[in-house]
């Protein structure tokens, strides 16, 4: 029995050809519109994630110190010496505290840094401020510390680099130091490596150098020699959105009286984020409700025009199942044909027209398609028109055939 009503479905298809070509290519319009829409909006969607998401993601971690005593050393002069973050006292923390921070699922990396203020000339009362970090870690210090893009002269310190420094351009100037130059440290020489732009960065200093070495020229200043600590920790968010759990995990690492510093950038970065991600949804959701309309609508008049068969169908002894199931049969075999094509559709509009050169970008929109994409939407529109069969089968059983062949 199913067969015979399967065969009749598709007889009725081929009998009304115009309206179920009409049918079909709405199903072929609507799904193309759908994937193209969606791998759109998943293509801006990545394309504005991968610009901001690490846009302001970026911190340095430190532990106030109330006191000099608080630092945890003592300086031969701590009148113009010590640890300092923007001119507020910090003290010393393990350094393998950095890598309990790096083990935070919010953190994806995170360095070492010594920063601390010293007098390099006795007779005169002026301090430096020093900061070493680890050369083989560029990736967290390159947006909180120094990075390739700004250096103006020179180059950077790199992992076999000894015995050189980096110098900020407004302290080279006022020194009068070249790329070449040897400036004293403690109680050894260093070259002067490279210059670095006055950017604005959360870690900032006069002179940078290697941890290792930042911390012989520190024991030449204090009392008694340390190793193996540090005073800051510079930190690497995962994204823009999870800056504020980054700050709070590297606040509980580091314990009591810790305290952050980063780019305010990440909040705009984040709501810009976020407001493409509500966008996408809500797109989703009126794409969604467009389709289903369109389906709707196209087979509830399909069955008005088909009133006078299907009541002649009723007269001659159809049961409301079997007119309900051969009604759902032909939407179903109508959807599926116009889901296929449109999957084909939709890759023919995306090769014809170059969408992300258009918008000035080297990736095509054809990259955003997935196995994924097409299988949701086929499947999304055969169920669709599964559900406006079911609809329009319900009300085609309504009809009375006595009222429909009084009609005739």
């Amino acid at each position: 029995m199913i067969k015979e009503l399967l065969r009749y479905a598709l007889r009725e298809i081929r009998r009304r050809k115009n309206k179920s070509i009409v049918n079909i290519t709405g199903y072929v319009i609507a799904v193309a519109f759908l994937v193209i829409t969606l791998s759109f909006a998943g293509f801006s969607w990545t394309r504005t994630n991968s610009a901001l998401q690490y846009t302001g993601a970026q911190l340095i971690g430190f532990v106030y110190a109330t006191s000099h005593e608080d630092a945890g050393v003592r300086f031969k002069n701590p009148d113009h010496e010590g640890f300092f973050v923007f001119n507020n006292p910090i003290g010393l923390f393990p350094l393998a505290m950095v890598e309990q921070i790096r083990q935070s699922p919010h953190v994806r990396n995170a360095a070492p840094l010594l920063i601390f203020s010293m007098i390099t000339d006795v007779y005169v009362n002026r301090s430096w401020v020093i900061a070493g970090f680890d050369p083989t870690d560029m990736e967290s210090i390159r947006m909180v510390g120094c990075s390739s893009t700004e250096i103006v002269d020179g180059r950077l310190i790199e992992s076999d680099d000894h015995g050189v420094v980096l110098l900020e351009q407004t302290f080279a100037d006022a020194e009068q130091y070249n790329i070449g130059d040897i400036i004293y440290l403690g109680d050894e020489e260093f070259r002067v490596l490279g210059i670095l732009s006055p950017g604005t960065r959360p870690a900032k200093a006069d002179i940078y150098l290697r941890l290792e070495e930042a911390i012989g020229v520190l024991n030449t200043r204090i009392e008694q020699p340390v190793k193996d600590v540090i005073n800051t920790v510079l930190v690497d968010g995962t994204s823009a959105l999870l800056m504020r759990n980054a700050m709070n995990d590297v606040k509980e690492i580091l314990g009591f009286n810790s305290s952050t510093i980063g780019y305010g950038c990440f909040n705009p970065a984040g709501a810009a984020i976020g407001i493409t991600m509500r966008g996408m949804k809500l797109l989703g959701l009126i794409v969604f409700l467009s389709i289903l309309l369109l389906i709707l609508a196209s087979q509830y008049y399909s069955v008005v025009e088909r009133g006078n068969d299907i009541g002649l169908l009723k007269a001659i002894g159809w049961s409301d199942s079997n007119v309900l199931f051969q009604v759902v049969a032909e939407s179903i075999i109508q959807s599926f044909i116009g889901a296929l094509a449109g999957c084909l559709a939709a890759v023919l509009l995306v090769v014809l027209f170059p969408v992300g050169q258009w918008m000035g970008l080297d990736e095509s929109l054809l990259s955003s398609l997935s196995l994924t994409l097409f299988l949701s939407a086929f499947l999304f529109t055969v169920l669709a028109g599964a559900l406006a069969g079911v609809v329009s089968a319900i009300m085609s059983v309504r009809l009375k055939p006595a009222d429909i062949l009084r009609r005739l």
